[in-house]
């Protein structure tokens, strides 16, 4: 009895954890638009690149690049929710959280467009559920 129960709890966890790893998509399958990278792009361009610089180097020690090596090192793997919180609750600094949400996620995918991540055809809401089920997949 106790052997079945061990084997109906195995199926089921396993069975969600199959589920759950369909729900989740990479970013390389295109999941913001052209047009939403480029709204992100004008507002990089009016908030970020001060420090981040308009070509994504860094133009202060402290602010990150957002391109090449260091790009792929701290987006890898990380989830779109990652990266949209942690930018919504830290950038800009001593102004953190003075974006509207979409604008913080079109500057998200402007710098995924920058480093050639593909765009798609439907635009991505700040949603933070969906958000938590989109991997970031550099090229």
């Amino acid at each position: 009895m106790l052997t079945r129960a061990a084997i109906s709890c195995l199926l089921l966890l396993c069975g969600t954890g199959l589920l759950h790893a369909q729900e989740t998509k990479s970013t390389s399958t295109g999941v913001f638009t052209e047009e939403q990278a480029k709204k992100g792009e004008a507002a990089y361009q009016r908030v970020c690149a001060s420090c981040h610089g308009a070509d994504l180097h860094s133009t202060e020690p402290e602010a990150p690049d957002l391109t090449n090596g260091a790009f792929k090192f701290g987006w890898q793997g990380k989830t779109m929710a990652e990266r949209f919180e942690m930018i919504r609750m830290t950038m800009p600094p001593r102004k953190e959280g003075s974006l509207d949400d979409q604008t913080y996620l079109d500057i998200v995918t402007y710098i995924l467009r920058f480093n050639k991540v593909p765009a798609g055809k439907e635009p991505l809401q700040p949603d933070i559920n969906i958000l938590k089920q989109i991997v970031i997949s550099v090229p």
